[in-house]
Order: C-alpha cells, then structure tokens, then sequence
C-alpha cells in the first residue's frame, strides 16, 4: 500500500519508478532481440554452408555422366559392326541390322540410357535403338551435323515415343561426331540418349531433406533435369535470382532472395566438367523449422525477465528515494493542512521553499551590492566626499588597479542599436567580464557611463600578473566573436591604498588616449612620462604642410591634395594627444578661411569644413580623421575644379561672341584678346583649344570665311569682301578660301551663278 499511495500522491518518486522500469525493460528487448538475431543469422549461414556442401556432391553427377557417355562412345566406336555401318558408303540394310543389335547388345549394360542412335550422312541412313525414324531426328541431326564445334556436344529435349500412343519422354542427348578426330569417319554422328529422371534420381540422392526445389541448369539458363518435372527445358535466364548465379564469378556459394513473396536461400554450384550449374532454393520457414518454438522460449525469458525488472525497480526507487522523502517530511510537517494537495511534484515544492529563501537572501545582497557600486561610481566621477567605512573594511589591502573598457565607435554603436538592445550589449559585457575574472582576483565591475565600465581590481602584489592581460584580451575576443564589437582598455596605475583609486582611474582614462594614435580595439598599460615628452609639447605647427595642402587643393590635384593630408596625419603622430587635437582644430579654420572669401571659386566646399570642426572632438581615432580629411580635400577639388571650368566656359562664350562681332577688325588677336579678359596668351590659347576643339586663329579665320561665302554672293570685287572679312592680304585670303572649301573665291562665284540658272530652268 505504501508504494501505491507514493505512485499516485508523488511525481518525483513515479518518474523515478517508471524510468528504472523503463531502462530495464530497453535492456531486455535489446539483449532478447539481439540473441534471437544472432541465432536466427548463425543459423541460415549454417544452413546455406551445408546446402553449398551437398550441391558440391551432387556436383559430381556431371562429371560421372560425362565419364559413362565417353565409355559407351568408346565401346561403340571400338565395335566392328557399329564401325562397319558408320563407314559404308552405301545404305547396307544387313550392316545396319547388325549394328542396330550391337547397339542394343551394348544399350543393355547401361540401364539409364533411354536409346542410340547412329546417323552415317554418307549412306543417308539412320537406326535407333527404339525405333525413332530420321525424320523426326531430322532437325536435331542437321542442326548438330552443320556445327561439328567439337566431339561432345550436348542438348536436353522431349521425344516422341514411336507407335500409337506413345507419348513423350523428357531425355538429355549427347552427339558424338567422331569426325573431330582426323581417323575417324567424316560424317556418322552417334546419338547417345540418357533419361532425365535418372539424372534427377542420382541429383535426389544427395538432396537435403529441407531443399523446396534442386535443379540443374546450362549456362544459358535452360534446366535439364528439375524436382518439378513441369520445369524441364524451362528458361529461367529472366529470373533475378537465376541472373545471379549465371554471373556470379565464384565456381560455388549461396544467398538469400525473395521469390513468390517469400524470403529463400539459394545455393549453387558450378561444375567444371561439364557447362552444368546445379542450384537448390529453399523457404527459410522451412529451413528454421524450430524458429516458433525458439520465439515463443525468446518471449517467455523477457517476460521472466521483466517481472524482475518490475522488482528491482521498486527496491532501487525506495532507496533512491530516502534522502527526498526525509526532506520532504520536515518541508510538509512544516506546512499548513491548507497548503496540502492531493498529488505532489517535489521538487516544485522545494524548489518554492528554497526559492523565497535565496530570494531574501538575494534581496538583502542585491541591495547591498548595489549600494556599493553607487559609492563607488560617485567615488570615480569626482564626489567630494570619502568612501564608507564599511567599503574600506571590505576592502582592506593594497594594490588596487582600476581597468577602464570603452565601446569603440560609439556613434555607431548608438546609431545601430536601440535603447534596449544598447542596455543588453551593456549588461551581456559585464556579465562576460564577471565570468572571466571571477576566482582570479578580488574585483567589482560598473557601468561608468554609456559605452565606458570600470573595473576595481586588488592584486596580491604590487605588478601585473599575466593572467590579468590575459583574461582581458579574451574578452576583447569574446565580445568580438559574439556582438561584433571591438573594445578598448587602459590599464591604470597599481596604488597601494584605497584613497588613491580615483587618481588609478584617471590614469587608466588618460592611458586610453593612446587609442587616438594606435588604433581601436588595442590593450594600454599607463606609463610614467619618458623624456622628449616636453619636446613634443614644444612642437611647431607644421604650416608649410598647410600651405602645400591649399596649393593643391587651389591646383584642383585631387591626388596630391590627398597625400598631403597623410604626411600632414603622420605629422600629428610625433605629438602628443591635445596638441595633435589643437593642431587639427587649426588647420580646419585655417582651410575654413582659405575657402570662404566669399567668391564662387573658392566657397565651392566650404559648407564641409564647418562640419568636420563640429565633430572633431567626437572622433576616436587618429585614422578616422585623416579619412575624413581625404573626403573633405577631395571634395573641395572636384567642386573647384567643377567651379573652374564653369568660370573658364563662360570666358570663351564671351570670347566667341566677341570674335562674331568684330571679326572684322584686322588687329584682333589672341595677345589683344588676352589682355581683355585679364589671362596670359598662352594660358588663354590653351583654354580656348581645350573648350573649342581649335585653336583662337582657326576659329576667327572660319569666322571670317563663312561670312566671305556670304559676300561672294553680291558683285563685290574679291578684293573688296576680303578686306570686309578683316583680310587685308588677298593672296593669303585665296589660300585660307581654297584650303578650307578646296575651291577659289573665283570658282565658288562661278558655281553659285550656275546653281541659281539651274534652279531657275526648274
């Protein structure tokens, strides 16, 4: 009764029987299961092994039929009557009769031959012992007769029994053409007959009792004698399990197959005498005739076996099961008859008792802990007042160190993170640190600030251990790995009291500057000032790299005002953290004021540059700037450029409209021209080229040429319209008109006066 009552009333102790019952009971059907699967694989292997040795004997049938049809040829070849009627050349009716009684004299030594039969082609005679006549050996004689392949050829088939109602009798005949060998007759075959059943008696007398079917096949798949003696001549050449045997290149072995729905263990042997394949196929419900016995003994154990399983399981759940109910007993005693139920899980109920208990406990720590780490956010940001009594007993010590981690791009970390996830990544990063730190050193871990942590850390002496760096770059790696954030630290100072972890902590803020000049994602121990300190405090501003800078932004090269912008980056390398800030901050008004004037040249970018000096302070990296830098110089020279040639087209527009005006002023020159518009001539030759595609000269001679085609039109003498174009030379006016027109001012006349009579004929 007790044990039923702790089934139904306790879950703990129900699953705890069920699952030792559960396992038990897996082993027994495995080792049961597994047991009869051994017997059952052993016993069909022993089984195919000893119908492989039987058919192995019944393989030797062959080779003795072969053996009595060679002596019975040999004995017929051997007499001098037989001899006789296969040598005459002529149908001899007394040779024959003589022979048909040898035949039959020698036919009654070998009770299974079923009859002989002696073929001469030459004499076009035939006798058989039984009485057959030629004409119903006619297709077998020709057949064999035309191959003459060898001596010994053979072939089963169904004969007709001679005189009325006969029937048929199944037979395996062997041809003798003793014309293979060069002495013998040329063209006699003998025909030597054996009955099949005899076959299949001798085959029967080394079959095992538990063959279904024992049958003999050539290699083409045809049976010569069966069990079943409806299967005789039958082609099993299609059968899968018959395919498998012909192509098989072991001479003998065995397998099993489904055949007629049923599972079968084929054996075969192949005999080298003869081209004979002896199989037998058998059911293997037959062949493991003892397996439902074996079942039924098989169940019989698992059952035995399961009902001691069944006691077992009880006696191993009690006595697991005492600790819990001790404990469960005081936890219910405890307990009000109110808060009883009918069934119980035990462990929930414990797990809601120790629950409220770690839950106080929690509390009171979580309030405790909390309380802590706000002293000592305050202690860090620069309060005013002292640190706790208590804090100091808990710490009491030397060597303190405080660590500072950052979040590397932190606009980018603000830009793709929400509030939440921000929050998480936060909590996610203490909690890593915690785990990597927690039983190395005595540490208290807090969020500064958004994207900053510091970490309180006592050491046992007065230097770094190794396994601080250490654990510190597995969490860089860490963070990396899961969140793809990259983190910086600065290490601070080792103190040797708790007043001084203030001034450790804005070392290890100072240390961090480093990343300014080194890079994102590195590890900064604090060092002590080294001399040349003051020498890079002591640095100039580097104000012929600005001035080379203005050059080639003002030269529109954006390539070199690029490199510029490094060697100006790498400058600011050899400085120290504010004085590469101030410098920065200076070349930006600087380029600010050398862009602003106020003209449309040279405003083009400068709406960039008050940008970049707002977010100057917010970059973390020496590198970030420097790319920003390119982008900005970069930008300012395509747009002066763009601003260049807008300014230059404008030029050469005035220019050609100028020249279409006045193109008939013989002073007009690219120097005269040049001095209007306030630019060298050969800076203003080689704008005007680049914008036209010409040069000024060949622009205001096709000027002038256009309007001369127009004036060749009137009666004007050629002189005249060529000092009208602005062409006082009229010799040189023919040889500019002829080379652009490949015709004279004369002859362009003439072809005017003969296109306008032309026009008017039509």
């Amino acid at each position: 009764m007790k044990i039923r009552h702790r089934l139904i009333r306790y879950s703990v102790y129900r699953n705890m029987f069920l699952s030792f019952l559960l396992l038990t009971s897996i082993m027994i059907i495995i080792v049961c299961g597994g047991l009869f699967a051994l017997f059952s694989w052993s016993t069909a292997k022993e089984v195919g092994n000893i119908s492989e040795s039987m058919l192995q004997q019944n393989s030797f049938v062959a080779k003795v039929i072969k053996d009595q049809v060679y002596n019975l040829g040999n004995q017929l070849l051997n007499n001098k009557a037989v001899m006789t009627a296969m040598l005459d050349k002529d149908h001899d009716r007394i040779k024959a009769y003589h022979a048909m009684t040898e035949m039959r004299a020698i036919q009654t030594n070998f009770p299974f031959i079923e009859m002989i039969g002696l073929y001469n082609r030459s004499a076009e005679q035939y006798i058989n012992t039984s009485g057959i006549s030629f004409e119903e050996e006619k297709d077998s004689l020709l057949l064999i007769e035309e191959s003459r392949k060898a001596y010994f050829n053979f072939t089963p088939r169904t004969v007709n029994k001679p005189g009325i109602g006969g029937g048929t009798f199944n037979v395996l005949t062997f041809f003798l053409m003793p014309s293979y060998y060069s002495q013998l007759p040329a063209s006699s075959i003998i025909i030597i007959n054996i009955d099949e059943k005899y076959v299949q008696k001798m085959i029967g007398g080394y079959k095992n009792y538990s063959n279904d079917s024992l049958f003999v096949m050539d290699g083409d798949g045809t049976v010569i004698t069966h069990s079943d003696p409806a299967q005789f001549m039958r082609n099993l050449s299609f059968e899968p399990y018959a395919k498998r045997v012909l192509a098989a290149e072991k001479d003998a072995g065995y397998f099993n197959v489904t055949f007629e729905g049923k599972k079968n263990l084929v054996s075969y042997v192949k005999s080298s005498d003869m081209n004979w394949v002896f199989v037998s196929m058998s059911k293997y419900d037959d062949l493991l005739f003892n397996m439902n016995a074996l079942k039924w003994a098989t169940l019989g154990i698992a059952l035995f076996m399961f009902v001691l399983s069944f006691i077992v399981s009880v006696w191993l759940t009690n006595h697991t099961y005492n600790p819990i109910r001790n404990l469960m007993d005081k936890i219910i005693g405890q307990m009000a008859a109110g808060q009883l139920t009918e069934k119980v899980n035990e462990f929930d109920l414990l797990d809601t008792k120790f629950s409220d208990i770690t839950g106080q406990l929690t509390a009171m720590e979580s309030a405790k802990s909390a309380a802590r780490r706000a002293e000592l956010l305050n202690y860090f940001k620069g309060s005013q007042g002292e640190l706790s009594p208590l804090f100091r007993q808990e710490w009491e010590g030397p060597n303190f160190v405080v660590i500072q981690i950052m979040i590397d791009s932190l606009d980018h970390f603000r830009r793709a993170n929400s509030n939440k996830q921000q929050s998480l990544l936060h909590f996610a990063i203490c909690n890593i640190a915690e785990e990597l730190l927690t039983g190395l050193f005595k540490f208290k871990l807090l969020i500064i600030e958004e994207g900053e942590f510091g970490v309180l850390v006592q050491l046992e002496q007065d230097s770094y251990p190794p396994q601080i760096v250490v654990q510190l770059q597995e969490l860089q790696s860490k963070i990396s790995s899961y969140f793809k954030l990259s983190l910086s630290i600065g290490i601070g100072p080792i103190v040797p009291a708790m007043d001084n972890i203030r001034e450790s902590y804005l070392l290890a803020k100072e240390s961090h500057r480093q990343r300014f000049f080194e890079g994102q994602g590195g590890l900064f121990e604090y060092q002590e000032n080294v001399e040349g300190d003051s020498a890079l405090k002591d640095r100039p501003y580097p104000l012929k790299l600005e001035k080379r800078l203005v050059d080639a932004i003002r030269m529109n090269s954006r390539q070199k005002a690029i490199a510029e912008v490094e060697l100006f980056i790498k400058e600011m390398e050899h400085c120290e953290y504010q004085q590469a800030l101030f410098f920065l901050n200076q070349l930006a008004i600087s380029l600010y004021k050398q862009f602003n004037t106020g003209s449309r040249k040279d405003n083009a970018g400068a709406a960039l540059l008050p940008a970049f000096f707002r977010r100057l302070p917010a970059f973390e990296t020496l590198e970030e700037i420097g790319e920003e830098l390119k982008t900005i110089v970069g930008e300012l020279s395509d747009r002066l450029k763009e601003a260049a040639n807008d300014q230059n087209m404008e030029v050469i527009e005035g220019i050609k409209g100028y020249v279409k005006e006045n193109y008939a002023k013989p002073d007009l020159s690219l120097e005269w021209m040049a001095g209007q518009v306030n630019l060298s001539r050969g800076y203003l030759g080689k704008l005007f080229k680049a914008q036209c595609g010409m040069s000024f000269s060949d622009y205001l001679n096709s000027v002038r040429l256009e309007r001369a085609k127009e004036l060749l039109q009137s009666d004007e003498p050629i002189q005249v319209i060529s000092e009208q174009v602005g062409i006082y030379n009229t010799t040189y006016f023919y040889t500019l008109f002829k080379k652009n027109y490949q015709m004279s001012p004369a002859q362009y006349r003439t072809q005017l006066g003969k296109e306008l009579k032309d026009s008017i004929k039509n």
